[in-house]
């Protein structure tokens, strides 16, 4: 059995830095350029606000500064 942290632990969250309810996240954003691509990661303990609004501001500029790239037009539809 292995010792993983529990969910939901009251800590402070690493955006609002507000002692809250959080829980550990990870989100990927890509971004496609004509010959490269650039991927932004985002590991953080998060509230539920925080984690809400991280998720929009990824999920959008997935879906706007998309695949201009060769690579970056398959990545994309598996970060979303």
């Amino acid at each position: 059995m292995s010792a993983s942290r529990p969910l939901n632990l009251i800590r402070r969250c690493q955006v609002c830095q507000q002692m809250r309810a959080t829980r550990t996240i990870w989100f990927y954003r890509n971004v496609g350029m004509l010959f490269a691509r650039r991927t932004y990661k985002l590991n953080a303990d998060l509230c539920k606000p925080c984690i809400h609004k991280k998720f929009w501001e990824f999920t959008a500029k997935n879906i706007l500064i998309r695949p201009w790239g060769t690579a970056s037009l398959f990545v994309t539809p598996i970060y979303l």
